[in-house]
């Protein structure tokens, strides 16, 4: 009697389990109706909007029921002032790295090209210290002295933050 007992419960459970599938298929068919009904009235809606938004743009501004009209003529408008000229140059501190090392890149590289990684050996040499503080340096003075006009970049390797340039001196570049 048990192995009866035991092929009804496995029917029953198969059942249960087919109706659950049934029914979960239905769901997900009329959640899907449902989304793409949502999604098209969405639509619908940002396009109204967009239309509601262009024919109050074109309407006057109406004048407020609680302000007299000026008796006086209005103002001018205010001349915009004219922009600061574009700062030329930055100003750097005085005895900064970027003078004790610019003539020892232009003595070390001349015409060549040349690295950060180039830059950074040269500053250790100069003053031992941590490879990773020395990089950082080297890369602030070469991307300081290629905005000043003093390096131009003459390759790019790499893309977004990771770009490696190579450099030489604007000086020397082909005229």
């Amino acid at each position: 009697m048990e192995p009866v007992d035991r092929d009804r419960r496995e029917r029953l459970i198969l059942n249960a389990l087919m109706e659950r599938r049934v029914a979960v298929e239905e769901e997900t068919k009329r959640l899907r109706a449902e989304l793409t009904e949502l999604v098209r009235r969405e639509a619908e809606l940002r396009e109204e909007i967009l239309s509601l938004d262009q024919i109050l743009g074109a309407l006057p501004q109406p004048v407020k029921e609680n302000e007299a009209p000026s008796l006086f003529t209005p103002a001018p408008a205010p001349v915009p002032a004219p922009s600061a000229p574009p700062a030329t140059k930055k100003r750097r501190r005085k005895g900064s790295r970027r003078e004790q090392m610019l003539p020892k890149l232009r003595a070390k590289f001349g015409t060549g090209v040349f690295g950060v990684e180039a830059v950074t050996d040269l500053l250790l040499q100069e003053e031992p210290g941590e490879r990773r503080k020395a990089y950082f340096a080297a890369w602030s003075l070469c991307r300081d002295l290629a905005e000043d006009a003093i390096l131009v970049a003459v390759s790019e390797e790499g893309s977004g933050r990771r770009v490696k340039r190579t450099y030489k001196f604007a000086d020397a570049a082909p005229a």
